[in-house]
């Protein structure tokens, strides 16, 4: 007698689970990185929309592009205190003075604007008309003398017994002024040292002050160079406040 064998097929293993985990990961990376991508986007809303109030509040100053640096702002936020934030403005004024290319960079930006910034480095030019005005407040300059720049220095320009008269002055940075001294007078084609004149003859272009001290609180100038603009100023304070 003969007994029929059942046919056997080889084994197939159930695919599903598998399908199922793959799906599972894939959904899961969609969702993270959905949400990476909205976290991120709304920390560029909530960072542009700071760029654009901390320029307002300026505006009485006068017109500055604004960027707050670093990642995520949006904690930053949350801790009451901006990492770092650059302002440039072609122009500004500050308590009366004029100042012209203007860049700062702020380190410890409190959203509390009652509180001082933590350290401030800037930038700024006095033009040659300004340092006129600030100089003719603290000292007696000349009849008709303002301020130029000739051959990379600071100098003031008149005339005198119809000639041209242009003197040679050094500028110092001196804390929250700029003392300015006499080097060198030139009259037509002669020049003289000024070190070489008596004291009464050069007392109205001695010890010629530009006084900066409406500056805001904690801001000190650190350097200043003669530019063909007028007075270069670097700045630099810890605990500056605007009010």
């Amino acid at each position: 007698m003969t007994t029929a064998r059942t046919r056997e097929y080889p084994h197939q293993p159930n695919r599903r689970p598998q399908r199922r985990r793959r799906t599972l990961i894939i959904s899961a990376i969609v969702i993270i990185g959905t949400l990476i991508i909205g976290v991120v986007a709304a920390d560029r809303i909530v960072d542009y929309t700071t760029e654009q109030r901390i320029a307002e509040s300026l505006e009485d100053y006068g017109e500055a592009d604004v960027s707050v640096d670093g990642f995520p702002v949006l904690t930053q936020l949350a801790g009451g205190e901006l990492d770092s934030v650059a302002i440039t403005a072609d122009r500004a004024q500050y308590e009366g003075v004029d100042f012209t290319d203007v860049e700062a960079d702020l380190y410890g930006v409190p959203t509390d604007t009652s509180r001082p910034i933590g350290t401030v480095d800037a930038t700024a030019v006095l033009s040659h008309s300004t340092l006129d005005s600030l100089a003719a407040e603290h000292s007696s300059l000349p009849e008709s003398m303002t301020f130029t720049t000739v051959d990379g220095q600071l100098a003031l320009k008149g005339s005198l017994l119809g000639q041209d008269l242009l003197v040679g002055i050094e500028p110092k940075a001196e804390g929250r002024r700029a003392a300015v001294d006499a080097t060198t007078i030139r009259l037509g084609s002669a020049e003289v040292d000024v070190a070489s004149l008596p004291s009464f003859l050069t007392s109205a272009i001695s010890d010629i002050v530009i006084d900066l001290d409406s500056l805001p609180a904690g801001l000190e100038l650190t350097d200043i160079e003669a530019t063909d603009a007028g007075l270069s100023l670097r700045l630099h304070g810890s605990g500056v406040s605007l009010d």
